[in-house]
């Protein structure tokens, strides 16, 4: 079943299949926060809010799993 790592976006939903999905979830190279490029941070955001939505995180360690991400996709582009 495909997933959409936009989901909020109506006019460029990005879609990624299972494998493609889950191959990018689990590249940790260089450690788990660190992204190539935006496809793999947008399905590494999704599955971190998707694990906060489901409960397996709690607000903590959801915040900070999520501030390390996005600080570091956002040193890489500086």
């Amino acid at each position: 079943m495909p997933v959409n790592v936009r989901p909020e976006s109506d006019s460029s939903p990005l879609w990624l299949d299972d494998a493609e999905y889950e191959r990018l979830v689990k590249r940790s190279e260089g450690g788990w926060s660190r992204c190539r490029d935006e496809t793999e941070w947008l399905a590494k955001l999704h599955y971190l809010r998707s694990g906060f939505k489901e409960g397996k995180l709690d607000a903590g360690q959801f915040e900070e799993r999520e501030t390390r991400l996005v600080l570091g996709w956002l040193r890489r582009s500086t």
